[in-house]
């Protein structure tokens, strides 16, 4: 089964978004995606990766994957980073592995040595629904009008997180959905460049979690995330705030190639340290991991080089006795594939799920998604990912295809 076409898809309105379609002799198509950058990446996938791989085999998923992340021709300095060409692989490897599996006849899952589950808990991101799409969107969005935010098919959890965040906790348990992560400390960090956080500013943090656990108690599990934009010692005193709180877990709290800044931080809170998705790939994580820096990885399969770099990123957390909870806050085929992957490790944690997109956009964009049932994602059962990207995508005005034959 050769590879014999190489697409690239974007599209202006969900800027943010870039497709790979591999195609073959068989024709069969493997589908992969990445988020951020794309038109660099494209031009890369297109001026470097496909010159490469047209003409060979496409079940050699390894050699592939070896050959983008060493081969003289395709290697690059800034390893091991989150780069273009990172994003690049990535895209391509998710594609490689979906067009594997669908040659088997199997669920992408089946081919990582088969199901350790049925379902995995998710957790909800609360993100709005035009959260992250298109480039340069604001991401500290604040919106007053809570019962608005929460109303109709398509929630607007990150107006709710704002506006109204017991009420929101509430909504989510009503679903069977018992853990959700929130950032109520973005707006200060992008006020004073994570430089410094004021009594007033600490307070009115505080007081969204507080409102949770006002309304909840500890039936919701609160996931902290602070994008790492905090310096570290207003870190340090945000955390020791927090911890009073019971979180679940604070995430990114400041820039994550800190590594050893993030063990210091690590050593001085109760509550685990989850990172990341800025740990580019697994010798970042390895590092992390050696340093004492992260309790749970965090990593994208997105960005970090897609399924055979997730699955290395698997087994060296397995071997450190950590959890892995693959982010997702970008698009439906990484969502997708970090279920796969979920439902094949044994030391998958939990899926992260935004509501909002799977009730939302990601209807448009794919044909399948994952079922989920009360607070739980289901396995899917299709050939491969299980998915394909809609007509409605494919057909849009403002799609951008472009191929490269052999």
């Amino acid at each position: 089964m050769k590879i014999t076409a190489i697409e690239t898809i974007r599209n202006e309105e969900w800027s943010n978004f870039l497709w790979v379609r591999v195609e073959t002799d068989a024709g069969l198509v493997g589908l992969g995606e990445t988020f951020r950058h794309v038109t660099p990446i494209a031009r890369y996938v297109h001026d470097h990766l496909a010159p490469w791989l047209l003409g060979r085999d496409a079940g050699a998923v390894n050699a592939h994957d070896h050959a983008m992340r060493r081969h003289g021709g395709l290697r690059f300095s800034g390893y091991p980073t989150r780069s273009v060409e990172i994003r690049a692989n990535s895209a391509v490897d998710i594609a490689l592995w979906d067009l594997k599996a669908r040659a088997a006849g199997m669920p992408l899952c089946d081919l990582l040595g088969g199901p350790v589950r049925d379902r995995i808990a998710i957790y909800n991101t609360c993100a709005g629904p035009s959260y992250n799409w298109q480039s340069g969107a604001e991401r500290a969005r604040i919106v007053q009008d809570g019962d608005a935010a929460l109303a109709g098919d398509v929630p607007d959890d990150l107006a709710a997180q704002a506006s109204d965040p017991g009420a929101l906790a509430q909504s989510l348990l009503e679903e069977g959905i018992t853990a959700m992560k929130i950032w109520p400390f973005d707006a200060a960090a992008e006020a004073s460049g994570g430089h410094r956080i004021s009594g007033d500013e600490m307070r009115a943090a505080l007081s969204r979690i507080a409102a949770i656990r006002d309304a909840v108690g500890d039936r919701m599990d609160i996931l902290l995330e602070y994008h790492g934009l905090w310096n570290a010692a207003p870190a340090r005193r945000i955390l020791a705030e927090v911890d009073e709180f019971n979180p679940f877990w604070h995430e990114d709290p400041i820039p994550m190639e800190e590594i050893a800044t993030l063990a210091e931080l690590r050593r001085g809170t109760k509550t685990p340290i989850a990172g990341s998705e800025s740990h580019g790939t697994a010798t970042w994580i390895r590092d992390a991991l050696a340093a004492g820096a992260v309790d749970y990885l965090h990593f994208d399969i997105g960005w970090t080089g897609g399924i055979s770099e997730a699955l290395r990123i698997a087994h060296l957390a397995a071997a450190h006795d950590r959890l892995i909870a693959p982010h997702d806050c970008t698009g439906p085929v990484v969502w997708i594939a970090n279920l796969h992957l979920a439902m094949s490790q044994p030391n998958a944690l939990w899926l992260e799920s935004v509501r909002a997109y799977y009730k939302g956009l990601y209807r448009r964009l794919v044909t399948e998604l994952p079922k989920i049932e009360m607070g739980n994602a289901l396995a899917m059962q299709g050939p491969g990912l299980g998915t394909e990207l809609s007509e409605e995508l494919l057909n849009h005005p403002a799609t951008h295809i472009e191929r490269t034959t052999g």
